[in-house]
């Protein structure tokens, strides 16, 4: 199976799992309060993808903006209970829709920040598709959607200085997706890792690279940050990096046993997921292990062969 077959199949898959689990979209969303004028909305039920906005005295950023443009209105919403400040700068961590569908609502910043491989997804033919197949589950408010590409991207890193916030975004290479981005706020000891990190939650690895999740986690980690937001669950402290970079290096461990003894696809499903199962059983959607395997499965098949 080639790679984009794959990572569509078990998108595809993903999606089943994640809509038939809870109504997408939530009547209230949750608000936490991270530091002085940095907030994350989180929401309990349904879609739970993080969207963080920083007011400054000179205007207010935004870090992605949810699967929808009514979502992405409850963001804005948020945001105007506690300033009239405009929004400047809009970024995305990477290009899934749960968060950069409600783009369209923070246009007005006439900025939107991403990789450039973020613009190269949502511009081009995945980018249509990705919308296509979120239209074709009926959900409310995506015939709504505008696929809004952002139109600043850049290639390693970018700083960006605002009302006293000083914001580095940057990508450490190919992991969750081929465009992730991370920001890290040095003077706030405070890390925003988009979908780098899940909080007690299995990744969604079907457009990922393990190995190098891996190294961006191990950048991560060395960072002088205190505060994590993940891109799903609730805002945590440093082990919540650690903790996402043990589950991969497990997954790539006994991934990598198994093809050492020469296991098929489904015999390595069915030896690493009852060890994942154990040790990650208090975390959400492990349904999704077996989809993981098997991205690992292929990543290091072509690496081991001869």
């Amino acid at each position: 199976m080639g790679l984009s077959k794959f990572c569509n199949t078990v998108f595809g898959i993903f999606l089943i799992h994640f809509l038939a689990a809870s109504p997408l979209l939530a009547e209230d969303v949750k608000t936490s309060f991270v530091m002085e004028n940095i907030y994350t909305i989180v929401s309990g039920e349904g879609v739970d993808s993080n969207s963080t906005f920083i007011i400054t005295k000179e205007g207010v950023i935004v870090i992605d903006t949810r699967p929808t443009p009514i979502e992405a209105k409850k963001v804005l919403a948020e945001i105007r209970k506690r300033t009239d400040l405009p929004i400047i700068y809009t970024i995305n961590t990477h290009f899934h829709g749960d968060h950069t569908f409600g783009n369209q609502i923070f246009n007005q910043s006439k900025t939107i920040i991403a990789h450039r491989n973020v613009r190269k997804s949502l511009f081009g033919k995945s980018g249509k598709d990705h919308l296509a197949f979120f239209k074709t589950f009926g959900l409310p408010g995506m015939e709504e959607v505008k696929i809004t590409p952002p139109n600043l991207v850049y290639e390693k890193s970018l700083n960006i200085y605002l009302g006293g916030y000083h914001l580095e975004l940057v990508h450490a290479g190919r992991g969750h997706t081929d465009g992730d981005t991370f920001i890290y706020m040095p003077s706030s000891r405070l890390m925003i890792t988009g979908d780098l990190v899940f909080n007690k939650k299995i990744p969604f690895a079907g457009h990922g690279y393990i190995d190098e999740w891996i190294q961006s986690l191990v950048l991560m980690e060395n960072l002088d940050a205190e505060i994590i937001v993940p891109g799903h669950g609730q805002v945590g402290g440093k082990p919540l990096v650690t903790q996402m970079k043990h589950y991969l290096m497990e997954l790539k461990t006994y991934v990598i046993q198994a093809l050492g003894e020469g296991k098929s696809l489904k015999e390595t499903q069915d030896a690493v997921r009852p060890e994942l199962e154990k040790k990650y059983s208090h975390w959400k959607k492990l349904e999704w292990l077996d989809g993981n395997i098997e991205r690992a499965y292929y990543e290091f098949s072509a690496k081991t062969e001869p």
